[in-house]
């Protein structure tokens, strides 16, 4: 996806668990990554409810993959986005404590049964219901999957057709 993003001109922010960092194959497609220009952004260790945990691992969770990601691209994780959006006071704490920006999307769906296919997925992603969900300044949420890989190009395209362009992470304020 990282490919297909950097071949379409689109920077995108790729938030990733820690879980997944653990060979040194995976992490060389996060350097990989990084070097396209995407930013990459921190979704905790393994991906728990921060809300169902004490505050000493939501810590662990969200400290812990910061310094795995500086470790491996050399510069920590500027955005955090919780496991199911949900935030707790004490990640919020620890986002300022790190200087990092809480970031959720404005729509997404490849995990309703219906869009787990590439051309429903690109229709919805350019047409999404309700239809002011996209917009200026809207954050789309997808994930790793085959289906939304093969749906990215045309969703791309379907948004640059409606006039809209992708802003590059870094200009984020």
């Amino acid at each position: 996806m990282a490919e297909i993003l950097y071949e379409l001109d689109v920077k995108a922010i790729f938030f990733v668990n820690g879980q997944l960092l653990d060979t040194p194959e995976n992490q060389e497609i996060l350097q990989k990554m990084y070097a396209m220009g995407h930013t990459i952004g921190n979704h905790t260790m393994n991906h728990p409810d921060l809300s169902t945990i004490s505050d000493d691992e939501q810590r662990k969770q969200i400290v812990g993959l910061n310094d795995l990601i500086e470790e491996i691209i050399g510069e920590r994780p500027r955005f955090f986005r919780a496991p199911f959006g949900k935030n707790t006071d004490t990640s919020r704490e620890i986002m300022v404590e790190e200087g990092m920006q809480w970031m959720n999307w404005s729509y997404g769906y490849d995990w309703v049964a219906e869009y787990m296919e590439a051309e429903a997925l690109a229709k919805i992603m350019v047409e999404p219901d309700p239809p002011g969900l996209l917009r200026n300044g809207a954050n789309l949420l997808i994930h790793d999957r085959e289906f939304t890989r093969d749906a990215l190009k045309a969703i791309v395209e379907g948004i640059r057709e409606k006039g809209f362009e992708f802003v590059d992470p870094a200009l984020i304020k």
